[in-house]
């Protein structure tokens, strides 16, 4: 089932999308602990929403969104700009069990990463760690735990910069 097209901004606002239940929690730690810190950074002109492909799983009518978090945000913007509305994003229809937590995990890694000096990347961590049982740690790292030492890896930091780290204030 597996097929690409593009379709606009527009068009999406007026499809009922949703995310997918197995990436929900990982879309809420970008919702509530990585995008209030770096709004004032993001530019959607200059963003991966635009050429991200961004897996949809097709169900009942109704679009599960897979990946791409700041587009999820976009289409449910009630004050989008208008030639944003225009804007053509790829897209790509997978089944259900072609599902993999490691497209959306290594996508909010690699936000995390990018942005890292804004966030409270302790609080993430222990987000993450709340999250990821056994069986995710296995399919993501061939590893029964996420520890502090691959997050820090996996966001090019070293462990010593990570206990150092203060809270930027989020709760």
């Amino acid at each position: 089932m597996k097929s690409h097209k593009s379709l606009s901004i527009a068009k999406l606002q007026t499809t009922s999308v949703l995310i997918f239940q197995d990436a929900l929690d990982l879309f809420n730690i970008y919702t509530c602990y990585i995008r209030p810190f770096i709004a004032e950074s993001f530019k959607p002109e200059h963003s991966a929403v635009w050429t991200e492909t961004t897996s949809f799983i097709k169900e009942d009518k109704k679009w599960f969104q897979v990946n791409n978090f700041e587009l999820f945000h976009l289409i449910k913007s009630p004050s989008i700009d208008f030639n944003a509305l225009r804007q053509e994003v790829h897209v790509k229809y997978i089944l259900k069990d072609d599902f993999s937590l490691n497209l959306c995990f290594h996508e909010l890694i690699e936000l995390i990463a990018l942005h890292n000096k804004k966030l409270d990347i302790k609080l993430i961590y222990r987000q993450l760690k709340t999250i990821l049982d056994k069986q995710m740690n296995q399919q993501l790292f061939d590893k029964n735990i996420f520890a502090v030492t691959k997050f820090c890896e996996l966001i090019k930091i070293n462990e010593q910069t990570y206990h150092k780290r203060r809270p930027t204030g989020v709760s």
